[in-house]
């Protein structure tokens, strides 16, 4: 097995209601990251702005242009410091009343390259995120560096188990989910184990990077192929680095074939 080493570095953080207050923590957090020389810097959902689902318009004034002043800081930063960075961000669509929750990929070059709009929005347990962002339309396809082939997922899309079959069978090796996990029963539990499950059904490194704070879980995460915690934050703002091995994606699968053995001659479910 050729080892294909990568450092990821997760930002677990609080954001609050201020966009630039935000834009300055995220940014002191991504120099910790690079000062321990991270190749992959990952945020959670609603690194730019958390507000209640109530508070639409808002949203809608925070919100800006996929490659708008937000977005070009962390571009700028990753040129300048030859660094990958995965943001999240309220997506402005100009005609539209609601923005998107969406990811965007900025390479070491400081280009973006790749977005993601959240597809599974959360109308569940109470909440009613459709009421402040649309929902993403377009199905997900993996977002390539050089470095790996990465699937990006935000929060509850991690419920939903065939956007990440999805992506692993166009070659991710990597699933991230960002997430603003709410606090509540038995959800930090779910959290972790829809995790494990998603890596282990997939043979994909899977990545959690979560909120904290007083809305949510923390406990952003490192998990392996097989299923292994290699690193997992608490409840408070910090920075958690990890080397993995990309090799052990190949592994897994050769030891156990989940790609492969799909049996579609019995449940293609193409068409349905």
């Amino acid at each position: 097995m050729i080892e294909k080493r990568l450092k990821i570095a997760v930002v677990q953080m609080a954001s609050g209601d201020s966009k630039e207050s935000n834009v300055r923590k995220s940014l002191s957090m991504l120099e910790l990251a690079t000062a321990r020389k991270a190749d992959l810097v990952i945020f959670p959902e609603y690194q730019m702005i958390s507000m209640p689902y109530e508070k639409r318009a808002d949203i809608l004034e925070a919100s800006e242009e996929a490659e708008g002043k937000y977005t070009r800081k962390f571009m700028e930063y990753a040129r300048k410091n030859s660094v990958n960075v995965l943001c999240n961000l309220a997506e402005r669509v100009s005609g539209s009343a609601k923005p998107y929750n969406a990811s965007v990929l900025i390479n070491r070059s400081g280009y973006g390259t790749g977005k993601y709009r959240k597809i599974h929005l959360f109308d569940a347990l109470g909440k009613n995120e459709s009421y402040a962002y649309n929902a993403g339309l377009e199905p997900p396809e993996p977002f390539s560096l050089p470095e790996l082939r990465l699937g990006v997922q935000i929060c509850f899309d991690l419920r939903f188990p065939e956007p990440a079959r999805i992506l692993a069978v166009k070659g991710a090796e990597m699933l991230v989910y960002q997430a603003g996990w709410f606090k509540g029963d038995h959800k930090l539990e779910q959290w972790r184990t829809l995790l494990k499950a998603r890596a282990i059904e997939n043979g994909t490194f899977v990545i959690g990077a979560a909120q904290c704070g007083e809305s949510f879980t923390g406990h952003s995460v490192v998990i392996s192929p097989y299923g292994e915690i290699l690193e997992e934050a608490g409840e408070r703002e910090t920075v958690i680095i990890t080397d993995i091995n990309l090799a052990e994606v190949e592994k897994y699968r050769e030891e156990v074939p989940v790609i492969r053995s799909r049996r579609l001659d019995i449940y293609d479910i193409r068409g349905y």
